[in-house]
């Protein structure tokens, strides 16, 4: 049970740096203009479109039992790298 409650709050711990890079995100869209403004809505729309298929994987497994967390987790680790990947790709892209 320790090894599966450290593995979600992990998780949780990553989701509030995500969601603290989304908000620095938001704020410069408001500062944009034009074809930039319209380029950086259309990358939060997918950013928060990736964040939900993670969400939604991060919410089987932690409604999984016990023994079946583990079939869940590679599923997880999988829509979380392409979470990452993309944050890390918008957030070079918005400097």
């Amino acid at each position: 049970m320790e090894k599966r409650s450290m593995y979600i709050k992990k998780f949780e711990e990553k989701l509030v740096e995500y969601n603290e890079k989304l908000a620095k995100m938001e704020a410069k869209v408001a500062e944009a203009q034009g074809d930039m403004k319209a380029e950086y809505l259309s990358q939060i729309e997918s950013l928060e479109n990736t964040r939900n298929d993670f969400l939604a994987k991060y919410g089987e497994l932690k409604d999984s039992s016990e023994h079946a967390w583990s079939d869940v987790k590679a599923g997880t680790e999988k829509a979380w790298h392409e979470l990452s990947d993309s944050i890390e790709k918008a957030v070079s892209h918005f400097k």
